[in-house]
């Protein structure tokens, strides 16, 4: 039996490729603003490392999860769902925006 190689696009629209690049970053950007919302608790294993948010109870780890989620949410829409589709772009350049803009407060101490 001999593999057959498949491109880029093909593997983003079989379902194995829906559930690499849309249905596990969804589900990550869910449980990471859960965490960030205190719904799930969060026991932190490795205490004294040194990290870039410390708590995860702050509005960039909630900013990190909206990316990972409209990343997901882009892979998996349709292409004839525009308007959700532009809506989800925005949603995703806002908050990746924040996540850099929060890592630069973080890292210049303001």
């Amino acid at each position: 039996m001999e593999n057959k190689k498949i491109s880029g696009a093909a593997f983003a629209q079989s379902a194995l490729g829906k559930f690499f690049l849309g249905g596990l970053p969804s589900m990550g950007g869910i449980l990471t603003m859960l965490v960030s919302l205190g719904v799930l608790p969060y026991m932190d294993l490795h205490p004294s490392r040194i990290a870039i948010f410390n708590d995860p109870h702050t509005w960039e780890v909630f900013a990190v999860g909206t990316v990972m989620l409209s990343f997901g949410i882009a892979n998996i829409l349709p292409p004839h769902m525009k308007v959700l589709g532009k809506l989800n772009m925005f949603v995703l350049l806002f908050s990746f925006l924040a996540v850099v803009i929060g890592i630069l407060l973080k890292k210049l101490s303001l």
